[in-house]
């Protein structure tokens, strides 16, 4: 018996026809809610980006039309000059521009060892159970006021620099140099200090960020080769992850260059060359925060702007290193074979 399907009937057809009209109708209105969906989100996007640009391109303008009278006063030489006596109208932001760069580098001598350790630690040797709960209460630090940090180095570091740790330095054979003088405690290496603190978070977060990003193969393949967890961390992992740590090492830079409240709590306030790291010094941003209320207007007023015009050129260029160290990426590093020979 050979079983013939009956042809449809017209109810079938006119169920099938409305079924494909029903599908064509929900499709038209799916494609016009996805059309006004992309056509909004890209309006709210380029709002914001030109609002964005807008908030920028004001907040130059104001800075350089604000800061014009005083590099009319002293030109470029403004940004070199090693002189800056509001009393005598002589405005030069050279010697604030050492002491910010001193006091980085300083900072970042102490804080980079320690946060590149930290971070090698949390991500390749620690425990889980140790890791997590230390990770979060670094990361804690970045949420601390600079304020709060500043009031701590004043209280609590300067008597411990100024009667132990600045004479102990003073007294250490070949680098006792470093720290002549009389110890006063606010100084720059105890600025330095503060910063090395305040930037520790920036820097192990970051470098974190980069070993995790490194793939567990690279390790699996270095173990296969008989390379220790030491070896695995300095042959395979740290070389793929360079390109991040620099990055980390350089925002944490501009991190340092732009703090204000906390150094000028603990620096001394005091713009001349230090003869030694334990002298008072002065940065861009202590002078910022302890002239402009007393500035006189008209140029006076005008010199710290333009102060701030400097720092926001060295912050700008610094996070401009760090991003271009980021765009580099980590692809351009040795196998895991090679890094173990």
């Amino acid at each position: 018996m050979i079983y013939e399907p009956s042809p449809a009937g017209p109810d079938a057809v006119s169920g099938f026809v409305g079924a494909g009209r029903s599908a064509g109708v929900r499709a038209a209105l799916l494609r016009r809610r996805s059309r006004f969906g992309d056509g909004a989100y890209g309006a709210l996007r380029w709002t914001g980006a030109g609002l964005f640009g807008a908030v920028v391109l004001g907040l130059l303008i104001a800075i350089a039309s604000d800061s014009s009278l005083a590099f009319q006063h002293s030109g470029l030489g403004f940004v070199w000059s090693g002189t800056w006596n509001p009393a005598a109208d002589q405005y030069g932001a050279g010697i604030l521009v050492v002491g910010t760069l001193i006091t980085t580098g300083v900072a970042m001598v102490l804080m980079v060892p320690i946060g590149l350790g930290t971070a090698i630690f949390l991500s390749e040797l620690a425990p889980r159970w140790i890791a997590g709960p230390l990770a979060t209460l670094i990361g804690l630090l970045a949420a601390v006021p600079s304020i709060v940090v500043g009031l701590w180095g004043l209280l609590v570091l300067t008597p411990i620099f100024a009667n132990q740790v600045e004479p102990f330095l003073a007294s250490v054979p070949f680098f006792g140099w470093l720290f002549r003088g009389e110890a006063y405690g606010p100084s720059i290496l105890l600025a330095s200090a503060v910063l090395a603190v305040m930037t520790l978070p920036t820097m192990v977060a970051l470098s974190r960020t980069a070993f995790a990003a490194v793939p567990v193969a690279d390790r699996e393949a270095a173990m296969a080769l008989g390379a220790t967890r030491w070896q695995v961390v300095r042959r395979a992992v740290f070389p793929a992850a360079r390109a991040g740590v620099s990055a980390a090492v350089t925002l944490s830079v501009g991190r340092a260059l732009g703090e204000s409240i906390a150094v000028a709590m603990v620096i001394g306030n005091r713009p001349a060359i230090p003869e030694s790291l334990t002298t008072p010094g002065a940065t861009l941003g202590s002078a910022i925060v302890n002239q402009f209320a007393e500035a006189s207007p008209g140029i006076g007023t005008s010199s710290i702007i333009a102060l701030g015009a400097v720092l926001l050129l060295l912050t700008v260029a610094v996070n401009a290193g760090g991003q271009a160290l980021l765009r580099r990426g980590s692809g351009a590093h040795p196998g895991t074979a090679g890094a173990l020979r």
